[in-house]
């Protein structure tokens, strides 16, 4: 008799196999990872895995996608109607998070620089453009959130748009900051004048950003 499964079960077990892909892509190289070290992660067969993602193409993608959209989703409540934020406040709080971003969700921008080059070559477009309408659809609240907290210092579109500045000027930095590296093993050479000190260079460039962005397009 074939196995069944309850809802919950089956959500488990994706859930299981995306956190395996993560773990593995936090230290290996894309073309590294196969959907068999996956599942041998995961202790389960290479067809279970294909069983809830068709190619390793859609698994990452539905990582990058579901995962930012979560992270967006925790802004939002953090964020609530009542709060109240400056335009020094709201430049300090997206610093903060672009530190947020590289220490805790350092896949998700790894991930991102990706998407266009190798991920979107092999997803199913259909199931990529839905989660990608479900992550806009929480952009767009959390536009509106900062538009209300900040008291419409920018407007929804705005505020959504430097989201994604920030993750690019992230991706940039942390893709140039690992020239003394080589798909991840350090190398025995020295580049000095190459060196980026990532977090605060990274915070630095979203500061310096936003001050002139509010300088040139503030309502106020």
């Amino acid at each position: 008799m074939a196995n069944i499964y309850t809802p919950d079960q089956k959500h488990a077990k994706r859930q299981a196999i995306m956190q395996a892909a993560v773990e593995l892509f936090a230290h290996q190289s894309y073309p590294e990872i196969t959907m068999q070290q996956i599942a041998e992660v995961v202790g389960c067969s290479k067809g279970t895995t294909f069983r809830y993602f068709a190619t390793k193409e859609d698994l990452f993608m539905s990582i990058l996608l579901e995962d930012y959209r979560d992270y967006f989703e925790r802004l939002l409540t953090g964020l609530t109607p009542t709060t109240r934020l400056t335009a020094a406040d709201y430049v300090d709080w997206m610093t903060a998070q672009t530190k947020e971003l590289i220490v805790h969700h350092s896949v998700l921008v790894r991930l991102n620089a990706i998407r266009g080059p190798i991920l979107e070559g092999k997803a199913n477009m259909a199931e990529t453009v839905a989660r990608r309408n479900a992550l806009y659809a929480v952009s767009r609240q959390l536009g509106e959130r900062l538009v209300t907290c900040t008291q419409q210092l920018l407007t929804r579109s705005q505020f959504s748009h430097l989201f994604i500045v920030q993750s690019a000027m992230i991706s940039g930095l942390m893709n140039m900051a690992s020239l003394a590296s080589f798909n991840h093993a350090t190398l025995a050479v020295s580049y000095p004048d190459f060196e980026i000190d990532l977090v605060p260079e990274a915070q630095q460039q979203t500061q310096f950003y936003l001050t002139q962005y509010l300088k040139e397009f503030s309502q106020k």
